[in-house]
């Protein structure tokens, strides 16, 4: 008999190593009352995130125990094995400790940055249409006044040199900050560029001079500037869909599809968005029919699978407003295409029935 290891996500992992600073917090608190402080962390922390317990700060064995086999009884307790596993090895990892036998003192900040960087996403991030799009790390929870703190790499802080300093220009220097990345070169004993990162800000150079209006920016352990920081209104990018709404550089639209995943003709954007809107109420929506007699675009069935789940008219699972939404992208898309193009996108079948010659089956894509 064989087991397999559930997978973890980076945000189970970061949330876990969250509750570990959490645990780290009130025991330096209780020990030495300075929030700064430094604290053991032992295995037995890690056993009580795994079990899901809330952060405490001694290690309750009877409490654990009663919490693992709860875990046991409601099936999660392989993916609370799977988490404490990899935290432990994270941390192992990340702070140089013996992943089989390891106590030692943290700083909760430590830990707070391991579990801010696993959170990061790969995206795109702008200040409103003057910087960007750059390509950037983002930790989403991360946030000043709702604004991102965004992580670049060497050749994306050109980038963004360029754009601020071409601003400058354009603003005669008024109010502007300047990036400059300054290169020697030559290389570093790790074979990386030997290069300065600054950052200018002109306007108190008159009243601070110049030592306290430049800032260096100094590369984190993976190589990244942090420019900007709770200092600029960093957004992310958006792109817009082919359904023409917007989202969020890193994530796929509302309706299914992704950047990459961008199809152009009217009737095959309707399929998408229509089955959006109705997965919203019946997530396991596979088709429907329509009638479109005299070019009017109306559900009158769906499905999933083979069995039908609703009709336009009985209400028990879809409301009179998503119907109507979804009709509504259907019928946009009809009057924007040919009669040929019907029968020539392969989601859209011809299959007339007795109550009308204008039905066609939408076979809606999978999610």
């Amino acid at each position: 008999m064989t087991s397999t290891t559930p997978d973890v996500t980076q945000n189970e992992l970061a949330a876990a190593l969250v509750s570990v600073a959490d645990v780290l917090h009130a025991r330096t608190m209780r020990a030495t009352g300075d929030p700064h402080g430094s604290a053991l962390l032992d295995r037995r922390v890690c056993l009580q995130v795994a079990a899901g317990m809330q952060p405490a700060a001694r290690f309750d064995r009877t409490t654990w125990v009663k919490a693992w086999q709860a875990a046991r009884e409601d099936g999660s307790l392989p993916q609370r094995k799977a988490v404490y596993r990899q935290l432990c090895q994270t941390l192992a990892d990340e702070l140089d400790f013996d992943g089989t036998g390891w106590e030692g003192e943290c700083q909760q900040a430590e830990i707070r940055g391991i579990a801010s960087r696993l959170r990061s996403v790969d995206t795109k991030v702008c200040i409103d249409d003057m910087l960007g799009p750059l390509d950037a790390k983002v930790d989403p929870r991360n946030l000043w006044n709702g604004f991102l703190s965004p992580r670049f790499t060497l050749d994306a802080a050109r980038e963004l040199a360029s754009q601020t300093q071409r601003l400058a220009d354009e603003y005669d220097g008024d109010g502007v900050d300047t990036v400059h990345v300054i290169d020697c070169g030559a290389k570093g004993r790790d074979g990386n560029p030997l290069t300065v990162v600054l950052r200018v800000s002109w306007t108190y150079l008159e009243d601070e001079g110049a030592k306290q209006s430049t800032l260096i920016i100094e590369p984190d352990d993976e190589g990244r500037y942090s420019i900007g920081g709770w200092e600029w209104c960093w957004s992310y990018a958006h792109w817009t869909c082919a359904c023409g709404r917007l989202s969020r550089w890193h994530e796929g639209c509302w309706c299914g599809l992704t950047r990459d995943h961008q199809p152009a003709a009217p009737l095959e954007v309707a399929t998408w968005t229509a089955a959006a809107a109705l997965r919203r109420l019946a997530p396991s929506v596979t088709s429907a029919l329509i009638d479109i007699h005299e070019g009017r675009a109306h559900i009158i069935q769906v499905y999933a699978g083979d069995e039908e789940i609703d009709t336009a008219d009985d209400g028990d699972v879809f409301d009179t407003e998503t119907l109507g939404t979804a009709d509504a992208y259907l019928q946009n898309a009809i009057e924007r295409s040919e009669p040929a193009h019907l029968a020539a996108t392969p989601s859209w079948e011809h299959v007339p029935d007795e109550r009308s010659a204008h039905v066609y089956r939408i076979t809606f894509p999978t999610l």
